[in-house]
């Protein structure tokens, strides 16, 4: 990343950015230095159950955001082939870093405020007849967060359960609800007694298999011809990063973590 921005390139910067904060803040400088474009590829961005959400958001459907939670469940394992590496501290870092960060990602957008304090849990079950040589680090984290709008938030993050993959997400807000694509409003519906379902498309395997890429890569190219950042640009990803590194941080060392890292 700092070579291509060195370069002068406008970039296109998978997740995780980086394993560490130290390369982070100097992936940070590289880029305000060069003043290129990025996009951080939080492809879930693009996802049609995301957009919508926040379509829905936008319109006010739920009122003000009070609590949410977001999961990340995917068994990464033998059967998958980055398992190899992912499950080494050196290059899978974390379960956060690894893939929950989609998740920590979801949450920081659909919130539309900043976390403050993190606080987490994590565990290893150790469970090496299905994951063999197991993983280096705990690959099940709750991280509990508090935002500056007093809003709160949960993230569970887990790449060694054995069931197919999941991205729950719940949202309460004051004039209602949504749990994935399902809309409990009764501002905008007054007669409504049940969840409305929404037909769209959810996320669905850890492959992104509805493969939104293109779209990503054309919101780049029009962020550069319009001379504009990205919603999903780099300063942006790191406040999801700084975020996934306090979680660690906070179930390390068993005490809350107050954000923006310094």
């Amino acid at each position: 990343t700092i070579a291509a921005a060195q370069a002068g390139c406008h970039l296109v910067i998978e997740k995780p950015v980086a394993l560490d904060l130290a390369a982070l803040r100097d992936i940070q400088s590289a880029v305000k230095k060069a003043q290129v474009k990025t996009v951080v590829s939080f492809v879930l961005r693009w996802n049609p159950l995301f957009e919508t959400i926040n379509a829905l958001l936008s319109k006010d459907a739920i009122g003000d955001v009070f609590y949410a939670e977001i999961d990340y469940q995917h068994g990464i394992g033998p059967w998958y082939g980055q398992y190899a590496w992912n499950r080494t501290k050196a290059e899978g870092g974390s379960s956060l870093l690894s893939a929950g960060i989609h998740a920590v990602d979801g949450l920081r957008w659909f919130m539309g405020a900043e976390p403050v304090e993190v606080q987490a849990y994590s565990t290893n079950s150790h469970n090496t007849d299905h994951y063999p040589g197991g993983y280096e680090y705990d690959p099940t984290i709750v991280a509990i967060m508090k935002f500056a709008n007093g809003a709160i938030g949960k993230v569970g993050s887990t790449i060694e359960c054995l069931h197919p993959y999941t991205f729950p997400i719940t949202l309460m807000g004051t004039d209602g609800s949504i749990r994935d694509n399902k809309l409990f409003a009764k501002s905008l519906m007054p007669g409504q007694t049940g969840y409305a379902t929404i037909p769209t498309i959810l996320p669905d395997s850890g492959d992104v298999t509805h493969h939104p890429f293109q779209d990503e890569i054309n919101h780049l190219v029009d962020c550069i011809n319009r001379g504009v950042e990205s919603h999903t640009n780099l300063d942006d990803a790191v406040k999801t990063h700084e975020i996934c590194y306090a979680a660690q941080q906070a179930a390390d060392e068993g005490r809350a973590i107050t954000l923006p890292l310094a």
